[in-house]
């Protein structure tokens, strides 16, 4: 794919980003903060223009590309989307410009770290952010059941099903199909959970804000504090099943309309079995109500990092860890993905049979498919290069003069895509006290985080050495 091919996606996306940009003008018209209305207008303007320009200049032009390409066009709108919608954080006066810089890639990444509390932004500025980090899970969503599909070629289906059917060398040649099969699900799990949480008596806002935050597993709630504070157990339960709707492979909705068998899916098991024991750490930790626990379980796991109550963490470390495994693949969750942990579970197994027994073969399954071991050092190959970057992080941090601690947890939680956690790590932490230079270099491991490390080192090495 040539850089005009590269250009007229591009341009689509931006342009849509500008319709969200322009709704956001008239929300804050509604909501009688008009003020607002023209940081919008402007945010939709710096990207709608250039947009529809080329998307006039490229008209008619075939669009193709390889994964790599595709990679290579999402790090470029990830890297300039959240730019644009910086702006009207900027402009409102609530934020210094790397700190609006920080708010927007938090959202669009849907790591959910915030530096102002809700208390203190105008409504609009509140709903923006919900909106940034649902289009987020959304664009998320989308990479996960094309591109990185197609990248993932040779395992056994870790996320390929009848969803989408993907050709390695174009995976724009069904991507209109899925986006609108992925904008139903996602859509229709949203409306879900918008109109549950009004029926519990919250109102239309704040269901909005906490529909967004589960579902993208942002974590973006109306108010500071724990969920208990805003929410009754029938609501918190609520809030539970949109941040695991986020956390499953959207394919399971698509493929248990199907083939109920889908939900018999390894994911679920292994996102049940690190729910459970993440609960029973927390609890061994801090003997209160084993369901508050597992809520709190749940909300780590899927990378929203609500809390139930306030306060630190009954296990930080334990919630940081499995944070950075995350949910399921082709989710909105952060973190290494369980179906790889659940690959590398398995073939540790078979090391353990074949030392048991030299001369036997043991192959590895997954998904009724067997799997080769060239493609499980791929496996291998992203949990080293993720956690290159998170040690590689914590000591750019560290140079620049954050404490370990904070440095480690900081750099974890961001590469987790689960901004909340830092704050529930060590009691005072708080992402407002951290040193603004420190915040900045974070934001690359948001991105990197994103879109799954090893897909966004691909994109940047294929764009400087690739011949």
């Amino acid at each position: 794919m040539g850089l005009s091919g590269l250009l007229r996606p591009l341009a689509g996306l931006w342009s849509i980003y500008a319709g969200f940009a322009f709704l956001a003008a008239l929300i804050s018209l509604a909501m009688s903060e008009g003020y607002l209305a023209p940081l919008f207008i402007a945010s939709a303007v710096l990207t709608g223009v250039p947009g529809l320009l080329l998307l006039n200049a490229t008209q008619g032009m075939k669009v193709s590309a390889s994964a790599v390409e595709a990679v290579l066009l999402a790090l470029v709108a990830w890297v300039t989307t959240p730019a644009a919608a910086a702006l009207p954080f900027y402009l409102s006066g609530f934020f210094e410009g790397p700190d609006a810089l920080f708010e927007a890639y938090s959202a669009m990444t849907t790591t959910g770290a915030i530096l102002v509390p809700p208390e203190d932004l105008p409504r609009t500025l509140l709903l923006w952010r919900a909106i940034l980090t649902w289009l987020g899970g959304y664009a998320t969503l989308i990479l996960a059941a094309a591109v990185f599909a197609a990248m993932d070629k040779g395992l056994p289906a870790i996320r390929r099903s009848a969803l989408l059917t993907i050709r390695p060398d174009n995976v724009f040649s069904h991507l209109p199909l899925a986006a609108g099969r992925i904008a139903l699900l996602y859509g229709l799990l949203t409306a879900s959970l918008v109109v549950g949480l009004m029926l519990t008596g919250l109102g239309v806002f704040d269901s909005l804000v906490f529909a967004a935050g589960a579902i993208s597993t942002g974590g973006y709630a109306p108010v500071s504090g724990g969920v208990s504070d805003s929410l009754g157990p029938i609501g918190m339960f609520l809030l539970a099943m949109g941040c695991l709707a986020g956390a499953l492979n959207i394919s399971i909705f698509w493929d248990a309309l199907r083939d109920r068998t889908a939900l018999l899916d390894p994911d679920l098991a292994g996102l049940a079995t690190l729910i459970g024991g993440v609960g029973l750490l927390f609890y061994l930790s801090e003997p209160e109500p084993i369901l508050r626990h597992l809520a709190d379980a749940l909300f780590d796991v899927t990378t929203a990092g609500y809390s139930v109550e306030t306060g630190v963490s009954a296990a930080p470390l334990a919630a940081l860890f499995a944070a950075l495994i995350g949910g399921a693949a082709a989710s909105t969750t952060g973190g290494i993905k369980v179906s790889r942990i659940l690959l590398l579970w398995k073939r540790m197994g078979a090391e353990l049979s074949i030392l048991a027994d030299p001369s036997s073969i043991v192959p590895v399954e997954f998904r009724g498919r067997q799997t080769p071991d060239r493609r499980l050092i791929a496996v291998w190959a992203y949990v080293l290069a993720f956690l290159t970057v998170l040690g590689f992080g914590t000591a750019i941090l560290s140079a620049l003069g954050t404490p370990f601690v904070s440095a480690f947890t900081g750099v974890a939680s961001m590469l987790a895509n689960a901004g909340p956690l830092y704050e529930t790590a060590v009691e005072g932490q708080a992402w407002s006290s951290m040193e603004p230079i420190a915040r900045t270099a974070l934001i690359p491991v948001m991105i990197l985080g994103r879109l799954e490390v090893i897909a966004a080192l691909t994109a940047i090495w294929a764009l400087f050495f690739r011949r």
